[in-house]
This record gives C-alpha cells, structure tokens and sequence, in this order.
C-alpha cells in the first residue's frame, strides 16, 4: 500500500513540463482596422473630381499558428510562434462620373475559385515571435510570464495612399469611358475594380520588427506526450499600419511533448 501511495504521489508531484514540444493553436487577434471616408481630386484630362474612398470599421482577426517550446532548460523557457490572422473587409469607390458605387472584389486563384467567385480584400497580420519566459511549477499545470521580440509584416490595405498610386491608371479608364467612340457595354467599373485588385495583390506587404509581452499556461499530465496551452500577448512596434489599431492576441491549442 505504501509503495502504491509513493507511485502516486511521484507521478502527480512530477512537474507538468516537457523537454520538447511542438503545436497548432487557433488565434484570435482583438485589433480593429478603422472604418473611414477619404476624400481626394483626381486630375481627369482638363476637369477635375473628387474621388472618395469608403472603408467600414472592422474588428477582430483570425487564423491559425504553430508553435515550438522548449522547457529543460535552467530558469526560463523559451518558444518560437508562427501566426497569421486576418479578416475581410469592402472598401468601395465613389465616382460622380459613375452612378454606383465601385466595389473593390477580386477573382481567387485555383483551386479557391471552384468555391468562391468573387472575394473582398483582406487585411492580415503575420507575426514571427521568438520569446523568453519565467515559468511557474505547479502540477499538471505551468503558468508562465516573460518578453519576446516580433518580426511582422501586414497585407496592404485600400487606402488613399494606394489609390493615389494608381492614379494614372484610374485615369486611362475614366477617358476611356468618356470617349464618344467607346464600346457601350464595356463595364468601367469592372474595370476599375480589377485594375486596383490586381495592383493590391502585387503590392509588397509593410515588415518590421518589434516586441511583445507575454503571458499564459501549459497543462500536461505526467507520462502522456500531450499538452495544452494558451497565451495572451501584447504587441508593440513593427510598423503596424496605422489604421489598424493592435488588440491582446490569444492562442489556444496543443501539441506533442516529449
């Protein structure tokens, strides 16, 4: 009975830790990319017009990240996180030389495009994260605290910025539409949107490096190679674009520990 009760209470006073492990987490980004209205002229031949841009306030990306973490050695922990979130939103155009509004959608590339015909835009976020952290022993459980540094890099968003760099462009086609000789079905506004869809897709996303806090918990039971965890992180720098204001990140998921 003695031997059994000692068996017992090593196994649950095991610390609730692994030399090694690696997982897939489902991350939540509670950010929000501002909704606004930009008003801007656009030379067109002798005539001048204003254009405007209409973006809806969003909040709140998504996606998915793996994660790698490392718990033998002295003191600290260490992990390295690879996420990416995002969401949709409709940013559109209006034109007075058109009477509807110009919605920016695109085609998908196969084999995306047998499922969806048409899509907006998405702004997203990506984030490489290398962090250090001082745990806490508890059993099964290893609540954790610490810093990291962040390489992120964000989708290109439709903002006045782009659409004054495709200026030249919108104006081919506002003269082309303006012809007297010009086709009568052609639908200019399809054009338009494809113009600037094509242009964003090419557009070089915004990198930088910056930092992040970091704080949350692994759950393991001793002698089974499965844990859990979650964190909640704090980002700070890296040339995030301004419109979108960062929110907590939270990761919740699990993997192999060996």
């Amino acid at each position: 009975m003695k031997k059994f009760l000692f068996a017992v209470f090593a196994l649950f006073a095991t610390q609730a830790f692994a030399i090694i492990g690696i997982g897939a987490h489902y991350v939540t980004n509670l950010g929000t990319l501002k909704g606004e209205v930009e008003k801007f002229p656009v030379s067109v031949g002798p005539q001048s017009m204003d254009i405007e841009l209409h973006r809806k306030e969003v909040s709140t990306l998504q996606g998915l990240g793996f994660k790698l973490w490392l718990d033998i050695l002295p003191f600290i922990d260490v992990e390295g996180t690879f996420n990416v979130a995002a969401t949709g939103y409709t940013p559109y155009l209006v034109v007075p030389m058109f009477d509807d509004p110009i919605y920016l959608e695109y085609s998908p590339d196969a084999p995306y495009n047998m499922v969806i015909d048409r899509a907006s835009p998405i702004y997203g976020l990506f984030s490489g994260d290398l962090s250090v952290t001082y745990p806490f022993d508890l059993v099964i459980v290893r609540p954790y605290a610490g810093l990291g540094i962040s390489y992120m890099a964000s989708i290109p968003l439709v903002d006045k910025k782009f659409i004054k760099s495709m200026e030249p462009a919108l104006v081919n086609i506002f003269l082309s539409s303006q012809d007297p000789n010009a086709d009568p079905n052609a639908d200019y506004s399809k054009m338009i949107s494809k113009e600037l869809s094509n242009a964003l897709k090419n557009a070089d996303y915004k990198t930088g490096i910056g930092g992040h806090a970091i704080v949350g918990a692994r759950f393991k039971l001793p002698l089974i190679p499965i844990a859990a965890y979650t964190n909640a992180k704090y980002y700070f720098g890296g040339s995030i674009d301004p419109k979108f204001n960062q929110g907590i990140v939270f990761e919740l998921g699990g993997g192999f520990a060996l």
